[in-house]
């Protein structure tokens, strides 16, 4: 999992950093911009700086800022004047922004105190772009609120658009960020194992995402992002996925979903469903809309390769699906499939285009062009409509990879070709 000293392995810190930077920076020029100003948590990690607990996520108002040419984002100041440059000693003269707000971004406050916080950061904003002589040039926002938007505007700087940069400059990933995306799902298949052996009658959701949340901590991983696993048993997984766990105690011959997602390694997530049949032999309905999934998660799996546009593979994925897709005209009974790829890598939802062929938005989106080292999550769900409600089973599969040479390289190896049962007696 970890570097050693007595062999050369794939994941390399420091050249995974130098490999980010570059990406923004190039971005940066891409478009234009002479700084970027970055509010969201995880791309702050993209650029070198860590903030030290999760929490920070939740509270965007403290910020980064990537100036044009001039290497690792200026961070907070380091308060206690050691602490941090020690632990980042790569941006050791980086730690001098004295204007954060420490309130989230929007919150509404007395307007007069709100607006001489952003306006002192307004200032120091302009302040390192003028000594970076790019004052002329427009400052990339990623999110905003309309505090920060006036006070820019009053201090002479113009906006523009810095989530573009950074979702573009995040969605090829090098081999070091693919390294720790594997390494994110060795960690997950371990838990997918726990939830197998745990998984009986009796047993409640909650209970299931504790076993599954166990198992990854005790493996290394470094977050869990809330847990906030996918987990729907019964007449939960006919339609209503995805959704949190509930107390609901699971019950013989019942369909399980289970998303072990957002679980991170050096930062990089999973997303990870499996479907499980618990206590008893599956029916042939089950049977049925399992291997339905399973056929759509194939076509898409395999259609996914560098070079094709997103046009382009729908038509493939459709072909290949053997009659599952396209889905029937709401609301026909039948089999409807939740099918599309979502890019994955900082977040359980990178920014960045999606591929998809069962939602009309994506499918009527400008086409794009797949590219080697994008690193998708292939995701489909299959729920049957039998004309006045949802059939009582439902399933769904997913699995992340990164677009090859050649093709798609799945990361995930827990078996998802049959539908496997767990807590049957006399079995298991």
């Amino acid at each position: 999992m970890y570097n050693v000293d007595y062999e050369q392995r794939i994941y390399n810190p420091e050249r995974m950093r130098k490999y980010r930077l570059e990406r923004g920076q190039a971005m940066m020029k891409k478009y234009g911009l002479g700084a970027l100003a970055v509010y969201d948590y995880d791309t702050f990690r993209y650029l070198g700086f860590f903030s030290r607990h999760n929490y920070a996520r939740r509270r965007p108002g403290t910020y980064v800022l990537l100036v044009k040419d001039a290497g690792y984002p200026y961070a907070q100041l380091d308060s206690t004047g050691t602490s941090e440059a020690e632990l980042n000693p790569w941006m050791a003269d980086k730690f001098i922004l004295e204007n954060q707000t420490f309130i989230e971004l929007g919150v509404t406050m007395d307007d007069d105190y709100n607006k001489q916080l952003w306006a002192k950061q307004a200032d120091e904003i302009k302040g390192l772009m003028k000594k970076h002589k790019v004052a002329d040039l427009p400052l990339g926002i990623d999110l905003g609120c309309v505090y920060l938007d006036q006070a820019l505007q009053k201090a002479g700087v113009e906006i523009g658009d810095g989530n573009r940069a950074i979702a573009e400059a995040r969605m090829i990933k090098n081999e070091d960020e693919i390294e720790c995306l594997r390494t994110a799902g060795a960690i997950t298949e371990a838990a997918h194992w726990a939830v197998c052996k745990a998984l009986r009658p009796g047993v409640t959701e909650w209970q299931i995402a504790g076993v599954a949340a166990k198992a990854l901590y005790d493996l290394g991983a470094e977050e869990l992002e809330g847990p906030s696993f996918v987990v729907c048993s019964g007449p939960r997984s006919g339609h209503n996925v995805p959704a949190m766990p509930t107390d609901r105690v699971v019950r013989p011959g019942e369909m399980f979903v289970i998303d072990i997602n957002g679980v991170s390694f050096e930062g990089y997530r999973t997303c990870f469903y499996r479907t499980y049949c618990v206590g008893d032999k599956p029916t042939e309905k089950q049977l049925e809309i399992y291997n339905a999934a399973y056929t759509v998660q194939r076509a898409m799996e395999t259609s996914l390769r560098p070079g094709i546009g997103n046009h382009q593979y729908i038509k493939d994925v459709i072909k290949k699906s053997k009659g599952e897709l396209p889905v029937p005209k709401w609301p026909k009974p039948g089999k409807y499939h939740q099918a599309h790829n979502h890019q994955l890598g900082l977040n359980s939802g990178d920014p960045g285009p999606m591929a998809g062929v069962t939602s009309d938005e994506i499918v009527a989106a400008p086409d794009f062009q797949l590219q080697k080292g994008m690193v998708f999550a292939a995701e489909v769900g299959t729920f049957e409509w039998e004309g006045k409600n949802w059939c009582y089973d439902g399933c769904k599969l997913e699995n992340t990879g990164v677009v090859t040479d050649t093709g798609y390289e799945i990361f995930y190896r827990f078996p998802y070709k049959d539908l496997i049962v767990c807590g049957l007696p006399g079995v298991y």
